[in-house]
């Protein structure tokens, strides 16, 4: 089990993990409502990251499955690593042998499928196909009127605490909201020597404060606007007062986070459901008894964010027809539910989101962690902005604390000098 949480965390803290699969469907295979019915014999390349061999017997399994439904279909399974997949897939497919099912994630997804390297799952699946998916899930690959994945699971974020430290701080209730734990960080600090917590990036705090950072038409920047120079000012005078962490790239370190709490230093650590169980393997037994979970702290707009693993398929897949079959198959109701039964993830479909089991045991920290991953999933969202160049423009806002604390520019200027930088993005 240990190991299972270990490779989802890595997954998870590159905030930008999903994985889609799609199916593009021909006339005739869609009246006869089976993939390749002429009995062609048909072999599918799929692409997975990172998953062996801790899900081998999982991944084998559904594979089996559907060759044992699909006779004249053969799947063929490479398991590749994280920094290996995209140098990979864009080499074969500049060469005309696209693999047809490729599990990456969703900024990737918008990235390839903005170069016409993806298929359009909105145009070629069926609605049955993908009506089986939460909304704000299946949205999360959306560029325009185009979907370029089946979401596959997520990890919803949650709050992990340490309810004897947040005591010592003089905190009787647990913060739900960031404005809470901005009024109260200062006084915690100076009570315990402890932070109270780390913010989330800039660009996601800028999302969970309704802070608008495109136009309308998504071609230009207009965060520089008074709502995120008052949160950064905010944020720059707990900086100052020593109530938060202000080492460059110190937000959003998940990994660093976790060893702060281990260590006693830090009350809360949001994160994923895996965030429990990792902390069992790094924390003291005396930290786990005084830690809880909750729901994970918003903002004023209200959303959390969570990580969203998908599938794709390749626009040069010669079985396209086949290819969304079997990744609607992977990611259907079933299927999504018993891996959430294998690890702390939560699942991308309507039915498997409701399901009983995340409420089934509400004793553990980890039992606790799935129920309220269930809880944060009705109102969390990839946070993607919709656009080619995603993660260009998220890590030009990210680096606006480091302008202010490491480079010492005020929040004014920071600001400004982020949003003529991702106009600048945005015109390239």
């Amino acid at each position: 089990m240990k190991k299972l949480i270990a490779v989802l965390l890595v997954l998870a803290m590159m905030l930008t993990m999903a994985a889609c699969g799609g199916k593009a469907a021909s006339d005739e295979a869609q009246a006869n409502n089976a993939p390749g019915a002429a009995g062609e014999e048909i072999t599918l390349s799929f692409w997975t990251l990172a998953l062996t061999p801790t899900f081998t017997d999982y991944i084998q399994g559904l594979i089996d499955a559907y060759e044992a439904e699909h006779p004249n279909i053969t799947i063929e399974w490479q398991d590749l690593p994280w920094d290996g997949i995209q140098d990979k897939f864009l080499t074969q497919t500049a060469g005309g042998n696209p693999p047809d099912v490729v599990n990456i994630w969703s900024q990737l997804a918008l990235t390839y499928g903005s170069k016409g390297a993806l298929l359009d799952l909105e145009a070629n699946a069926t609605q049955e196909q993908k009506d089986i998916y939460l909304e704000s899930a299946y949205n999360s690959a959306r560029l325009g009127e185009k979907v370029y994945a089946f979401p596959w699971y997520a990890t919803p974020n949650i709050c992990v605490y340490n309810k004897e430290l947040l005591a010592q701080g003089g905190i009787t209730e647990v913060p739900t909201t960031f404005d809470e734990l901005c009024e109260k960080a200062v006084d915690f600090h100076n009570k315990t020597g402890a932070y109270l917590f780390t913010p989330a990036s800039m660009f996601h705090m800028f999302y969970a404060y309704g802070v608008e950072m495109l136009d309308e038409t998504k071609t230009k920047a207009v965060f520089d606007n008074p709502e995120a120079l008052a949160l950064l000012e905010k944020l720059k005078a707990l900086g100052d007062a020593g109530a938060i962490i202000t080492d460059p790239g110190s937000w959003d370190a998940w990994d660093n986070d976790r060893q702060l709490y281990a260590n006693g230093k830090l009350a809360m650590v949001l994160g994923g459901p895996q965030t429990v169980s990792r902390l069992r393997d790094e924390a003291s037994e005396e930290i786990m008894n005084v830690t809880a979970v909750s729901s994970t702290i918003l903002g004023p707009a209200e959303v959390s964010g969570e990580a969203i693993m998908n599938l794709v398929v390749a626009a040069k897949s010669k079985h396209p027809q086949e290819a969304i079959d079997f990744a609607n198959f992977v990611t259907n109701d079933a299927n999504q539910l018993a891996f959430c039964h294998e690890v702390s993830i939560f699942p991308t479909t309507k039915v498997a989101a409701a399901d009983e089991f995340f409420k089934s045991d509400l004793e553990s920290l980890e039992g606790q962690a799935n129920y309220y991953s269930s809880i944060s999933a009705q109102n969390a969202t990839d946070m993607t902005l919709g656009i080619e160049k995603d993660d260009d423009v998220k890590r030009e806002i990210d680096n606006i604390m480091d302008m202010i604390f490491a480079s010492e520019m005020s929040p004014e200027e920071a600001l400004a000098a982020a949003q003529e930088s991702v106009n600048a993005i945005l015109a390239g």
